[in-house]
């Protein structure tokens, strides 16, 4: 198995790119069952079965590794702690995705009657709905069933010949190829390896940590919203979005994930796209009327294939050592003159986005599994490198959570 890393390039060296999710499970299960339903889980996913590699020319890949190696580097731990403690130790410490490590969990405050586990993934092992399905295979060994085998799934980049790249980035193929050619003649230009991002990690965490604010919504509430929702004809997003920039107070640019899975396949993989709208919240209108003009604004994107689809080929159409140096300017661990000013136009500088959403909505998992039950599923997307405040939204039975997650100087 080699399959090429294209649209998610920007994620391989990202320093803030762990993508957390914890969940609490009612029911008594020994730690030899967890432990042995989490290797089950992780030997039924391809991508967790691969390590990355480049090329002569700094192309990535995902090649295959021996089974053995699947459980011995992505693992789970047991351990008496706050969850919150353990996404700020383990965020700054790199995953060896050159080894294969691309997933962790850590059971903790395991009582009688349940336990939660928190799952820490790299993104290059997949993205947020990647990791939901993760936990369906692990509940399902965890009740004694035989998970799915899963291949590793991603949205490829297409031909990407000029008359392709003309077609799906319109104007914006002119930008790729003046800093492709730009990039191509920098003098600072380098190929970067895993050792430059441990470097990167040690430099950007020195002296920043996150925070997480964990909301769990009542049910109630969430009933209110949904009704107000329904009657004013606008989603759940739109919804949340209004309100945070009501509090804002400016005009923002907003970044909304999307799925891109067109066949609804349930494999691990980075099969994410996003869209972005602009709007400041206009204080003479109602909320109402300020919730139905930002559904209107993400209407305009979603239902349009070429912007819906375009961050993707956008992306994967640079150099990908220009997208790698991306996040090393974001980190300050190297410069160019090319590089620095692609970085500052797509947000990777010190105008990074200020608010960014993913709303995994109700994913189709079941939340019970025998006698087994999933009370709680809290969903903390990364701060990536050109984001700032990061919200993400999860609903799993009759719980739905909100977290806001931020990166500050420490």
């Amino acid at each position: 198995m080699s399959v090429k890393i294209e649209t998610e390039r920007a994620h391989l060296f990202d320093v803030s790119i762990l993508i957390a999710m914890r969940v609490h499970i009612q029911g008594n299960v020994s730690e030899t069952d967890i432990k042995s339903a989490f290797e089950k889980a992780v030997n039924s996913h391809e991508v967790l079965q691969s390590h990355i590699v480049f090329d002569e020319d700094s192309a990535a890949y995902y090649e295959k590794n021996d089974t053995s190696d699947a459980v011995q580097n992505n693992r789970i731990y047991f351990e008496n702690s706050d969850w919150k403690s353990i996404i700020k130790r383990e965020e700054k410490t790199r995953f060896r995705l050159e080894e294969g490590e691309f997933l962790k969990a850590f059971c903790y405050e395991k009582q009688a009657d349940g336990f939660g586990v928190l799952f820490l993934m790299h993104h290059m092992g997949g993205d947020g709905l990647s990791l939901v399905y993760f936990i369906e295979s692990f509940m399902k060994a965890l009740a004694g069933e035989e998970p799915e085998y899963r291949e590793l799934r991603t949205i490829p980049a297409g031909k990407m010949d000029k008359t392709d790249l003309r077609n799906r980035l319109g104007p914006s193929v002119l930008l790729t190829k003046r800093y492709n050619s730009k990039w191509n003649k920098d003098e600072a230009k380098q190929g970067f390896t895993f050792e430059d991002s441990d470097q990167a990690y040690a430099a950007y965490w020195a002296e920043r940590e996150s925070v997480i604010s964990e909301f769990v919504i009542k049910p109630e509430t969430v009933k209110h919203v949904l009704e107000r929702c329904k009657e004013w004809n606008v989603h759940f997003t739109a919804y949340v979005i209004a309100a945070f920039l009501r509090r804002l107070g400016h005009k923002c640019e907003v970044g909304i994930a999307a799925d891109a899975r067109l066949d609804h396949n349930r494999s691990m993989g980075n099969q994410a796209t996003g869209i972005t709208v602009k709007y400041s919240f206009n204080y003479d209108k109602s909320f109402k009327e300020n919730v139905q003009k930002v559904q209107e604004l993400m209407d305009n994107k979603l239902e349009d294939d070429q912007a819906r689809e375009f961050i993707l080929p956008f992306m994967a159409a640079f150099e990908p050592t220009l997208v790698d140096a991306l996040n090393f300017e974001h980190a300050g661990t190297f410069s160019a003159k090319t590089s620095k000013s692609l970085a500052n136009l797509l947000g990777y500088g010190k105008k990074t986005r200020e608010l960014s959403i993913t709303n995994l909505t109700k994913p189709d998992i079941p939340d019970t599994y025998g006698s087994l039950k999933i009370d709680c599923l809290s969903f903390v997307p990364p701060v990536v490198s050109n984001g700032r405040n990061i919200i993400g939204l999860s609903t799993l039975g009759n719980c739905t959570v909100m977290t806001l997650h931020r990166v500050i100087e420490a």
